[in-house]
């Protein structure tokens, strides 16, 4: 980085995004023991962004359930910094922020690396070019603009064709069906659509509530490219459409492999028991953006309760005295899918699969929605009472012993120097 890059600040913990793990985390450490902490929270905006509430955007204005990040942290003592993150040097813990009055300098003793992730748009020819996606942003491919497409889309028997067999995918085509029920709407899954949880029953009553929308579901049809105006799988097939939406899976941005992390094909930080970069340990990772090397209690997959705990964990061992820690881990509570103004719901404690009965119909909606408002909530919460959330929420916390966590890590290493 160039040191003559102005101002200059030095921070105790810097925290690079703020999202849902970004912005518990800061909440949670601003509120530590230690008070003298000098912390700041960098993000794009001042708007925090529901990522699970993109789909319902596709039809209709979502305002956020919290008006301003900076409005949540007032008081606090947090210096919130709007801009945007254009560079990490990992070795010398310095950070270049771009914002409006020009680039600043930002140097560390430790940070928070919650920059979450992205709709994958490189794997596959084509993605990029012709297809939206449910991100926030104003990038032209983003949800806002799908919005705009679908509304100018005149033909009332256009084609829309979703790629994707997962619950963002599901959402997407329930929502556009259930706004334009003349539209052609298409589901496109590499495998089985709704067959993410393993669980023949959850995959059942996603089906019945898509197709009672009307949404046709293309079963085993790995997409190998999107053309301007048609999908084509790996048997050849050719499906048309005048809008595509795709959720072929997620990828972290290029920032942290460009700052010499060690990260996976996707983009993900492999993380140690702490939450820590293996690589550079005075790097902490929450939420989407991390890729933990040992049990996590629950399977660690992209959600917002998985951003919320790490959040919160992260926070603790960057700012704890205490000797006494644990590994990380966490246990589920349940799961909401909407399809349209329809939805499915089921219980899934402690291992993220499915318990017990299902709620489906207007109920398993309302079930789904629970789950979405008592995410910001619970923000809202952790800043009135700080330590909230990890005292009474936050279940699983003991699930993985150090014996456990350290026989993965001794794996890694192990086939590291193989």
């Amino acid at each position: 980085m160039d040191d003559a890059t102005e101002p200059k600040s030095h921070y105790d913990i810097a925290i690079l995004g703020a999202g849902y793990a970004g912005l518990m985390a800061a909440l949670r450490v601003g509120a530590g023991e230690d008070r003298s902490l000098k912390i700041a929270l960098i993000n794009d905006c001042d708007q925090f962004v529901e990522r699970i509430r993109l789909q319902e955007s596709i039809a209709r204005s979502v305002p956020s359930r919290i008006p301003a990040i900076s409005t949540l942290l007032r008081g606090t003592g947090i210096d919130f910094i709007i801009g945007h993150i254009v560079e990490l040097d990992a070795a010398t813990r310095k950070l270049r922020v771009a914002h409006a009055c020009g680039d600043r300098e930002i140097t560390f003793t430790r940070a928070l690396y919650a920059l979450g992730s992205r709709t994958d748009v490189d794997t596959v020819p084509g993605v990029s070019a012709h297809t939206y996606r449910l991100d926030p942003g104003d990038d032209p491919h983003a949800a806002a603009a799908l919005r705009a497409a679908l509304e100018s889309t005149a033909n009332p028997t256009r084609r829309i064709v979703v790629v994707g067999g997962g619950a963002t995918a599901i959402e997407a085509a329930g929502e556009i069906k259930a706004r334009w029920p003349e539209a052609e709407v298409t589901l496109v899954a590499r495998s089985r659509c709704g067959g993410f949880k393993g669980d023949a029953s959850v995959e059942r009553a996603l089906h019945a509530e898509l197709t009672g929308y009307g949404v046709r579901i293309v079963d085993h049809a790995a997409v190998v490219e999107v053309r301007p105006h048609e999908v084509m799988t790996t048997a050849g097939a050719s499906l048309p459409f005048h809008v595509c939406v795709w959720s072929g899976g997620t990828a972290a941005g290029p920032l942290a492999r460009a700052a010499g992390l060690a990260t996976d094909p996707r983009g993900r930080i492999f993380v140690d028991p702490m939450l820590r970069s293996i690589s550079h340990p005075a790097i902490f990772v929450a939420g989407d953006a991390a890729h933990p090397v040992a049990p996590t209690g629950a399977p660690y997959r992209p959600s917002v309760f998985a951003a919320l705990t790490t959040g919160a964990f992260a926070a603790e061992m960057m700012s704890t005295r205490e000797a006494d820690v644990r590994p990380f881990s966490f246990s589920t509570y349940g799961q909401g899918i909407s399809v349209g103004r329809r939805g499915v719901g089921f219980l899934a404690y402690p291992d993220d699969r499915k318990r017990l009965f299902l709620i489906g119909g207007r109920t398993g909606y309302h079930t789904r929605n629970v789950f979405v408002w008592l995410s910001t909530y619970l923000l809202k919460l952790e800043r009135r009472h700080p330590g909230f959330f990890a005292r009474w929420v936050w279940p699983g916390q003991r699930r993985v012993s150090w014996e456990t966590a350290n026989q993965a890590m001794q794996m890694r290493q192990e086939v590291q120097t193989a």
